[in-house]
């Protein structure tokens, strides 16, 4: 279904992006009030619960806005019309170093905040930012192949 010529679906998911943003950016600033009430921790214990999870949650919700912010414009660039551009192959990327960033991020966690969990973060980044690194490659030969194609008449 189109709307005003673009894909109603598209649109729809670069604002709900865009409130997701503004979300993340909530719950981030809110992270030294939220840790206590959901954690029962508290700052200055003698394990430092409270400090870690700070630092990590803190972390990667600046990433998380990061790539939020990344997914919005590669969206945009859709909803334009033409996503065969080097912008699109330079967000993917960008993408992917952000999450091979907050993978690494993790993976030295695991020894700091010993929870499974922080594993688990680690694995899936690393693997999605990876996916990413190759869909950018991906779009580099389509937009060769795109190049190639409209040259010849």
């Amino acid at each position: 279904m189109k709307f005003l010529g673009k894909s109603w679906l598209s649109l729809f998911i670069e604002y709900t992006l865009s409130m997701l943003m503004l979300v993340a950016l909530g719950l981030t600033i809110t992270l030294p009030w939220s840790i206590p009430a959901v954690t029962l921790h508290y700052p200055g214990e003698p394990r430092l619960w409270y400090e870690k999870y700070l630092v990590v949650l803190l972390i990667s919700g600046v990433m998380a806005i990061l790539i939020l912010w990344q997914a919005r414009a590669i969206l945009h660039i859709i909803n334009k019309g033409n996503p065969f551009v080097c912008e699109m192959v330079r967000r993917l990327r960008i993408i992917g170093i952000e999450c091979l960033i907050l993978a690494a991020f993790y993976f030295i966690s695991v020894f700091i905040v010993t929870k499974f969990f922080m594993v688990v973060v680690f694995v899936t980044f690393s693997v999605v930012g990876l996916i990413l690194f190759v869909f950018a490659q991906l779009f580099e030969q389509a937009i060769a192949f795109k190049e190639e194609n409209d040259m010849t008449i």
